[in-house]
């Protein structure tokens, strides 16, 4: 007899998120790797971003200016001459790689 119940129980729950999404019950406790600091939902597997000094997770539009922010940071465009007369436009990343060629 639990057996029913407990199928019936799985094919609702998974309607129910397949409706409604994952409602992030069970999370765990708050990480901070490259100075963000978030918890991750342990069915789903979502990073949700943390508030470290209010200890409470941040709204959407917090999130929204904090990657606003990461994105004002772009990595810098160095100019490396090619031959003797031209110059080209070498990523940072790039850079290395030709140094070390």
């Amino acid at each position: 007899m639990n057996f029913i119940a407990d199928a019936i129980s799985s094919v609702i729950g998974f309607f129910y998120e397949l409706i409604f999404g994952c409602r992030h019950n069970r999370q765990t406790r708050p990480f901070t790797l490259e100075a963000e600091t978030y918890k991750v939902c342990l069915d789903c597997g979502r990073q949700i971003f943390y508030s470290s000094e209010r200890m409470t997770p941040l709204t959407a539009r917090e999130v929204r200016r904090m990657k606003a922010a990461q994105q004002a940071k772009a990595p810098f465009i160095h100019v490396v001459p090619a031959t003797a007369g031209e110059l080209t436009l070498v990523p940072e990343r790039s850079r290395k790689g030709i140094a070390a060629a």
